[in-house]
């Protein structure tokens, strides 16, 4: 039973404190009553003969009670104490504050607790978890929890994670996992003790990547690599096009909630540079989702875009800066079905005209790049590049045609293109006409058509125009000139192109096939050089028989744009 003699509460407030020794902190009740106690009569010890008595053998005496319920356990603490009968009021009363410290069994962490005592004073709390209790600085055993700490391993391209003081943590058993965020979703690690260390490649690192570990001690979360930056390459950007209403749907995917800005641009192929576009769009973008453990995907739309091959699709991240664009609407090649079906026999018989000398000069001329550029009328001379293109793989050069990249142009561009293919060294083949010189005597003036007219016009080689663009930079080491016997020649080369070696084909073919092999890594004999300029010129002189059923065939049915 629990009961105060002589003792009313007229108030009780709890608190929690941290109590206990030093290396045996715990979570403690301070319970504080207001107490107003009334003499009964009963005294502690007294004598009124003995006139040289201590003072405390007049006390009155008087003890008060409080009870602790907790959902599966009570307690209760009798706090008895004394007062002097001469301090008492009119009405034989006395009141004070009595404290008292109770201390919270380990197994009722997190439950409630009601805290009684007599005559109607009660309160009600919540004791803390453990993880809470520690969290909030309790100098317990229990809190005591390793860190992780991690170091650069370049030999094996990764950070190593450790945990601190090895030898006090090697035989505890605990368990880890990672998350993208702190409110990520977090994916168990297989790492189990502090004798091993853990390693996370350097492609994997984001400044949002986690790490919680546990145990018997409370769990706590380590962010080691918040000082890194995202990799630009972790960073993908996809778009869909949607035709009611007329919409681009991007999908931004990174393994942190990134900031970042999508907007709109107009691709300028002469610059190489990508920009605003004054559209009356809409556009609306949702909040960033977890796709998987390792990923966020941020998704946004613009509404009622005008189609155009030069619209494209720009990211800014903060700290990494602009991405490259991609344009949902850059038009594809597809309409070059005869021609090329034509190429393909005129390529069956070339491979099997040079059959004799492929497998020794395949193998002298494997390491020389060779990039066809298709001039702006390129109609005319489409067969023939199809030839010199085939022709040129069967003798071994590794030849790149921007007829047949379309697939790869869409997905970068011409002028990413065409730079990426620079990069990986070689010769550039430019197929001269009077198409050709005409657009190179503009770009020798520095004329260039307006913004609008960029987007208005429909260019049927914008490769050619980043050739140019490179020429004007005096990038002309790399650079060659052809010309096909049987067309119109220019009448004269304008000004930046002239100074670049000019062949006439076939009638040049030994001398063009040398011009490609100058500087190779192996050396090529006479006979080889020939053989080959043989079978370059045999296959295109085939090709001149049939250009004339190709010119009928053009003039019957009304070819389309280059670009549609």
């Amino acid at each position: 039973m629990c009961e105060n003699e002589g003792v009313s509460v007229s108030g009780l407030h709890v608190r929690l404190v941290q109590c206990g020794e030093q290396k045996a902190w715990s979570v403690c009740l301070q319970i504080l009553l207001n107490v107003t106690a009334t003499d009964t009569g009963d005294e502690a010890s007294a004598d009124d003969e003995e006139g040289d008595e201590d003072l405390e053998s007049v006390l009155s005496s008087a003890s008060v009670c409080v009870c602790c319920y907790y959902p599966v356990q009570q307690h209760s603490k009798t706090l008895h104490f004394t007062f002097n009968p001469t301090t008492l009021q009119d009405d034989k009363t006395i009141q004070g504050g009595v404290s008292l410290v109770v201390q919270v069994p380990k197994a009722e962490y997190g439950s409630p607790v009601v805290v009684v005592s007599p005559t109607n004073s009660t309160t009600e709390l919540t004791i803390p978890t453990q993880e809470e209790a520690c969290s909030r600085g309790l100098d317990a055993v229990y809190c005591k929890a390793p860190r992780l700490y991690s170091r650069s391993a370049p030999g094996a391209g990764a950070f190593l994670l450790y945990v601190s003081d090895v030898e006090r943590w090697r035989t505890q058993e605990f368990l880890v996992c990672k998350r993208h965020e702190r409110d990520g979703v977090c994916v168990k690690l297989p790492w189990r003790n502090a004798s091993q260390e853990f390693g996370v490649s350097f492609s994997s690192v984001a400044p949002c990547l986690c790490f919680e570990i546990c145990s018997s001690f409370p769990r706590v979360q380590y962010c080691p690599f918040m000082n890194e930056t995202v990799s630009s390459r972790s960073v993908s950007v996809s778009l869909s096009v949607s035709s009611s209403p007329a919409a681009v749907l991007w999908n931004v995917t990174a393994p942190c909630r990134l900031k970042l800005e999508v907007r709109l641009c107009v691709w300028d192929w002469r610059n190489s540079s990508c920009s605003s576009a004054h559209t009356h769009t809409h556009s609306h973008t949702h909040r960033w989702t977890q796709t998987n453990h390792t990923h966020w995907q941020l998704q946004g739309e613009f509404l009622y875009v005008q189609r155009h091959p030069s619209l494209c699709v720009q990211v800014e991240v903060s700290g990494l800066g602009l991405l490259d664009p991609v344009c949902p609407f850059e038009v594809r090649r597809n309409h070059w079905s005869i021609p090329l079906v034509l190429c393909v026999c005129l390529l069956c018989v070339t491979m099997l005209g040079a059959y004799a000398v492929q497998g020794t000069l395949k193998t002298l001329v494997s390491s020389v790049d060779l990039l066809l550029v298709s001039p702006p009328d390129v109609d005319g001379v489409c067969v023939q590049m199809c030839v010199l293109s085939s022709s040129l793989s069967a003798l071994g050069f590794s030849v790149s045609l921007d007829l047949c990249s379309g697939s790869a142009l869409c997905a970068v561009g011409p002028g990413p293109w065409l730079h990426a293919a620079l990069r990986r060294g070689g010769r550039v083949v430019l197929v001269v006409t009077p198409g050709a010189c005409a657009r190179a005597e503009e770009w020798s003036r520095g004329a260039r058509p307006e913004e609008q007219e960029l987007l208005e016009d429909r260019f049927c080689s914008e490769v050619f125009e980043a050739s140019l663009s490179r020429l004007r930079g005096r990038a002309a080491g790399p650079f060659l000139l052809v010309q096909f016997e049987g067309h119109c020649p220019p009448q004269a080369l304008p000004e930046l192109l002239q100074g670049l070696p000019l062949f006439s084909l076939p009638r040049q073919s030994l001398g063009f096939i040398t011009e490609l092999t100058r500087g190779a890594a192996h050396t090529h004999t006479n006979t080889h050089l020939r053989a080959a300029a043989r079978v370059l010129s045999g296959a295109l002189r085939d090709s001149r028989r049939t250009h004339t059923h190709t010119l009928q065939h053009k003039h019957n049915n009304t070819h389309p744009d280059c670009w549609i």
